[in-house]
């Protein structure tokens, strides 16, 4: 042993420069494109501070200076396109996707969990008209939406609870559940049929199913979601039509995933 300190045990674990460039990007990412002076009050540091930031992204690639203020640089672009195409649920999901998207004819979702969150890898949509706030690369909570519950009832109740702990139980409309109790309830009888629903949980006005997509040890590595708006996707049709043609795509998937991988 060379008797130093561990750096895990030695003050915070993040670099504090580093979450300020986050923050920078953050900002800009919601609210840009924006000047100096908008970043710095938006971000609530000094415009010294900020302008060393703005600078170092930019020479970096990761900003462009524009006439109508700062904006995120296309080289996130690039990242993103990597971040999507280099997980390992989406050669093997894309094609069922966009097959069962021109059946069912709605938005079809492959989705994955990470950090805690529900992220959207990727999407088809069939020839069904249907705007939803959500997008590929969108991040949100997992207890609200169908393609996180049926990721989470295939975690043990220690990992649903660290979930919670961390993220919490947010409420996006007056349907989605919020009681830590209520939630597990919901996601033994998700294990026992197979597939998830949320009914109007996430967004006034639609509904969606999604069905797990599984290990060979049985542990998620994603789900797959049909949702759309309510009066065409209304419970019973979710149920008697859609959950079979969603469990058929999941074992096709799943053996994509085991035996071309």
């Amino acid at each position: 042993m060379d008797g130093g300190t561990d750096p895990k045990n030695d003050g915070p674990n993040y670099v504090e420069a580093t979450q300020k460039s986050i923050g920078v990007l953050r900002f800009l990412k919601e609210h840009g494109p924006a000047t100096l002076s908008e970043v710095a009050k938006g971000t609530d540091s000094a415009k010294s501070t900020v302008y060393r930031h703005l600078q170092t992204l930019e020479e970096a690639g990761y900003l462009v200076d524009t006439d109508d203020g700062y904006r995120i640089g296309q080289l996130f672009l690039d990242y993103g396109i990597d971040a999507q195409r280099s997980h390992p649920l989406y050669d093997a999901g894309k094609p069922k996707v966009d097959a069962l998207a021109e059946q069912v004819g709605e938005k079809v979702w492959l989705v994955v969990e990470e950090n805690g969150y529900v992220v959207y890898l990727y999407m088809q949509s069939g020839n069904e008209l249907y705007r939803s706030f959500t997008r590929v690369g969108y991040r949100g909570h997992l207890h609200a939406f169908s393609a996180g519950k049926a990721i989470l009832a295939q975690l043990t109740k220690s990992e649903v609870n660290a979930i919670i702990d961390r993220r919490g139980l947010p409420s996006y409309t007056d349907q989605t559940i919020t009681d830590r109790d209520a939630l597990f309830e919901e996601l033994d009888t998700i294990r026992q049929q197979g597939y998830a629903l949320h009914l109007e949980e996430a967004v006034d006005g639609g509904n969606a199913i999604s069905v797990p997509i599984q290990r060979e040890d049985g542990s998620p590595i994603g789900s797959i979601c049909v949702a759309g708006p309510a009066h065409r996707l209304n419970e019973s049709h979710l149920r008697t039509e859609l959950s079979d043609l969603l469990l058929g795509t999941k074992n096709e998937i799943e053996l994509s995933m085991r035996y071309e991988a």
